[in-house]
């Protein structure tokens, strides 16, 4: 397997390109994944109406800081509007 990776201008996403290499098959694909800052998600979820919105560095709720290995965004929203 070989991957290509191109970072899209502003930081806007990453475009991968995946080839698959087999004897004499080959196989390639492309995927595209955008990429979010932290304050982004937050302004995306309360605009959509969550009102708590809290933003963790893992999924056992440690902080997002530098040394974070993942970004995990929590929203709650009522049920009653």
């Amino acid at each position: 397997m070989l991957e290509d990776r191109e970072l899209l201008p502003r930081w806007e996403g990453v475009r991968s390109r995946w080839i698959f290499i087999e004897e004499d098959r080959r196989a390639e694909f492309t995927i595209t994944v955008r990429l979010y800052a932290a304050t982004q998600l937050v302004a995306l979820l309360r605009d959509c109406g969550f009102a708590q919105v809290e933003v963790f560095g893992g999924l056992d709720g440690s902080p997002y800081d530098h040394t974070a290995r993942r970004l995990v965004v929590v929203g709650r929203k009522s049920i009653d509007g």
